[in-house]
């Protein structure tokens, strides 16, 4: 009888372990629309001439989603055109996860600093955004 009751309960524990999506971390201190700041420096592309190594947009998280708006212009090393585009999202530890579709990896983010009003994020090794409120 005592296996019986077992079972259920393994299953019950697996059911809500830290893998489980109940798990994903949505911090609400990130809710909200924060001004986004992309800067890369020149050094790291010195075969590039004439391109600006700035861009500005907007990250909008809200608990199950963010979008991310890009401000490109010509002449701008991230992107040439105003882009928008819609992900989920998470946070493990020090690092920003964005999810393209369920189960498909998109960008990840480490979050090199956080405050109340400022996060700064970082792409591979030369990519930084800063987010404020």
């Amino acid at each position: 009888m005592k296996k019986l009751l077992i079972v259920p309960l393994l299953a019950f524990i697996a059911c809500t372990s830290p893998s489980s999506e109940n798990a994903i971390k949505r911090p609400s201190e990130w809710y909200g629309n924060w001004r986004a700041e992309w800067e890369t420096p020149p050094e790291s592309y010195p075969e590039v001439q004439d391109m600006e190594f700035y861009m500005t947009g907007v990250f909008a998280f809200t608990e199950d989603s963010l979008t991310k708006t890009v401000n490109g212009y010509p002449g701008c090393i991230f992107a040439v055109d105003t882009l928008s585009h819609a992900q989920t999202w998470y946070v493990s530890g020090d690092t920003l996860f964005l999810m393209n579709e369920p189960g498909s990896q998109g960008m990840t983010y480490r979050i090199a600093s956080k405050s109340e009003d400022q996060i700064k994020l970082q792409l591979m090794d030369d990519i930084f955004v800063t987010l404020s409120k």
